[in-house]
């Protein structure tokens, strides 16, 4: 298998953990960040091989460099994942791909012509427990599912593209595509919108209530999936069955890989196709688009 050569754009909390976990698979060769000292040094300290440059354009005109991993606030996703593209960079870019449809379209468009890798991290859906739930629901006919988030924080960015796209995507890939759906309630404080309540509506009477709440002091995020002979709780790595005789739930399945450390491998691993896949950036599309609908 040949070893790609990576060039990473952000060093915050969550570039340091692509930083550690791409480099289980490939070779980290550049990263460049907004110049917070602390990160940088951090970087040098812990990959002393990876060189840091202070411009994106070192990682985008370095012929060496196959893909470009980035992990940078929303409103930059569409101008960085169109520049990598352009030079013929495949791509791996945190969700959502971009916030407009015709960013997207324009971004699958340049992939496309120039065969190249388009993935976007939508990591929930490489949560090993995912895989589990559909093969249980290839037996058990899902009535009704619940999800709920509470968590503090991200005010800086819009609820429904930085949050709610993970919910849609897991819907995407269990249910198909919502027939229906609508804001029950919405609240903010800090930003216009900082908790709501959604319903979503699917073929064969399925229906899903969503709640995502960034204004409290609980962290916590749950899948709760009724079906017509049980009860699911999927929460982190770890899922759940009901059982009625002693009306509790208990673990019958744990994930032991790391939903990034599996999201990694599966970019790296699609690389190697001949014929770039962009089934991650179409789904990334999809979901941008529900969330048009409701806003």
């Amino acid at each position: 298998m040949v070893t790609y050569k990576l060039g990473i754009i952000g060093l915050g909390t969550w570039g340091k953990n692509l930083v550690r976990d791409f480099s289980k698979y490939g070779e980290v060769k550049k990263c460049t960040s907004n110049g917070n000292s602390q990160n940088i040094k951090w970087l040098k300290k812990n990959y002393p091989n990876i060189s840091y440059v202070d411009n994106k354009k070192e990682i985008f005109n370095d012929p060496e460099i196959d893909a470009v991993i980035i992990s940078t606030p929303i409103r930059t996703h569409y101008s960085l994942v169109k520049k990598s593209l352009l030079a013929k960079k495949h791509v791996f870019v945190e969700k959502p791909l971009c916030s407009k449809i015709s960013e997207a379209n324009e971004l699958l468009k340049i992939a496309k012509n120039n065969n190249l890798l388009l993935f976007v991290g939508h990591i929930f859906l490489f949560n090993r427990i995912l895989s589990k739930l559909e093969k249980i629901f290839l037996k058990e006919k899902i009535t009704y599912a619940y999800f709920n988030w509470n968590k503090f924080g991200t005010f800086d960015e819009d609820i429904f593209l930085n949050l709610l796209s993970h919910d849609i995507s897991i819907m995407f890939k269990l249910f198909g595509k919502p027939k229906k759906y609508e804001v029950v309630s919405s609240h903010g404080y800090i930003s216009k919108c900082d908790m709501f309540t959604l319903n979503f509506e699917f073929p064969n009477n399925l229906k899903c209530q969503v709640h995502i709440n960034r204004y409290s002091t609980k962290k916590e995020k749950t899948v709760t999936i009724f079906t017509k002979k049980n009860v699911y709780l999927w929460n982190d790595l770890k899922l759940y069955k009901n059982n009625k005789k002693i009306n509790d739930f208990k673990i019958i399945f744990e994930a032991k890989i790391s939903p990034l450390e599996n999201e990694c491998k599966t970019f790296m691993k699609k690389l190697n196709e001949v014929h770039k896949s962009l089934d991650y950036a179409i789904l990334a599309k999809d979901v941008i688009q529900v969330i048009k609908n409701l806003k």
